[in-house]
């Protein structure tokens, strides 16, 4: 099949893609839900099956929270906070949000798997708005998050 542009006019392109981004990387941290550890401090005979004999003493459980969270590089783009006037009789989708982040495929997976509690970074806390975007340049894929700063 024939293409308009040739593998190595491809290869050059997506290595300039790639650099782009780790040029203008910057790291964010990803909060996660945290993980409920259960734990049970002592554990003798008597209290082995509680509620099911005599004496009634309830084990000693103690439950704490692990946070879970991961740091990854990414390309932040703020939003321009310019004046403009809706045009109604257009049908259009706005996207709503502050910033625009480009994620890796490794930071997207971490985002995706279950839920995100919110994005840190610049010492500003967001919420990821709506589903990403993939933006694909010739077998190089980034995907794009909206986020909006927490108040």
């Amino acid at each position: 099949m024939s293409s308009l542009v040739t593998q190595n006019e491809i290869d050059i392109f997506t290595g300039d893609f790639e650099n782009l981004f780790d040029t203008f990387k910057r790291p964010i941290t990803v909060f996660k839900t945290p993980k409920k550890v259960v734990s049970v401090a002592s554990v003798n005979n008597q209290n082995i099956y509680f509620g099911y004999d005599s004496q009634n003493v309830a084990p000693n459980v103690i439950e704490s929270y692990e946070p879970v969270s991961g740091v990854f590089e990414v390309m932040i783009r703020y939003k321009d906070q310019q004046q403009s006037n809706p045009l109604d009789e257009l049908n259009t989708n706005s996207f709503e949000g502050d910033v625009r982040i480009k994620v890796q495929e490794d930071c997207r997976e971490f985002i995706k798997d279950g839920r995100t509690e919110n994005i840190q970074f610049d010492n500003k806390v967001f919420n990821v708005v709506g589903d990403e975007a993939v933006k694909y340049f010739f077998g190089y894929k980034l995907y794009v998050f909206h986020l909006k700063a927490t108040k």
